[in-house]
């Protein structure tokens, strides 16, 4: 692991961040350099592994990252390969599940594999999940806030078609989301940041969206053999995210999930209910630790 710097681009930072993190690297799947950011907190009481959404990155957690730190969480905040610190080669792509998942999986090796509690936000909830069915091994918990295990958007049926015949081609050709930033949040501060992101993802491969429904197909079949303590965060207004469609998937868990849903937000609880989210995800971890 390099040693840590703090370089970053101010404007690619979210309103209320009072710390960018340090930002390290580690040799991901196939050799590939990936950086991350830690947020550290002495001592560590609990360790958190935060796995970011398709159109956001790592630094989009850094206040409730920050937050958490006053309960003693070190969080170590991954920029998945062509997002955020880690855009500079083929932004937006994903070459195959199973890259993704031996980048984490090596993640995890260079810290030692330490116990952790696993958080993914948004799409980030679908890698968490498809990591906590992978590499069970010394995670705690499962921590799913706004998870995109089933999706309110789509693709139109001529992208659709496009994304196949881009596939036939090496599927590097890179196609616009249908997201916009008003389906994040309606607090205006964080609307113009997030309108303003430098960093935020617009467009990914054909090969990105395959690897998604590869992770989908594998979170299908393997779901009822999780059996982690699971907090799910849900959204009352969400303009993303299937609520009912996620919560029926977890249904097939024989754990008990903990839900708490947020009626009036709409997605981006990180930024929205923050203090709420935080405290949730406190109470949660202490209980598990007390056990």
């Amino acid at each position: 692991m390099t040693s840590g710097t703090t370089t970053h681009e101010p404007s690619a930072l979210p309103p209320g961040t009072i710390d960018p993190g340090r930002i390290e690297s580690f040799e991901g799947s196939g050799g590939r350099l990936l950086r991350y950011r830690v947020l550290d907190s002495q001592p560590a009481r609990y360790h958190l592994l935060y796995l970011h959404g398709i159109e956001s990155h790592s630094a989009w957690f850094l206040p409730a990252a920050a937050r958490l730190r006053e309960f003693g969480f070190t969080t170590y905040l991954l920029d998945r390969r062509g997002s955020g610190l880690n855009m500079n080669y083929l932004p937006g792509d994903a070459p195959s599940a199973r890259v993704l998942l031996e980048d984490v999986r090596r993640f995890r090796r260079r810290l030692g594999d330490p116990m952790l509690h696993l958080l993914g936000l948004s799409w980030g909830g679908k890698l968490a999940t498809a990591v906590a069915l992978d590499q069970p091994e010394e995670l705690q918990s499962l921590i799913l806030v706004t998870p995109g295990l089933r999706s309110r958007t789509d693709l139109s049926l001529l992208a659709k078609a496009n994304v196949l015949l881009s596939l036939l081609a090496g599927g590097r050709r890179r196609f616009k989301l249908p997201i916009e930033p008003e389906m994040f949040t309606h607090t205006p501060r964080f609307l113009d940041f997030i309108r303003a992101d430098p960093w935020r993802l617009q467009k990914v491969t054909a090969r990105f969206l395959l690897t998604s429904r590869a992770l989908d197909w594998m979170i299908a079949r393997k779901i009822a053999h999780l059996r982690l303590p699971i907090l799910l965060f849900l959204a009352g207004k969400d303009p993303i995210i299937d609520n009912k469609g996620a919560a029926d998937l977890l249904s097939a868990v024989k754990n008990q999930v903990r839900l708490q849903i947020f009626d009036e937000a709409i997605h981006a609880i990180q930024f929205d209910q923050m203090e709420r989210m935080v405290g949730d995800i406190v109470n949660f971890v202490e209980e598990i630790e007390r056990r």
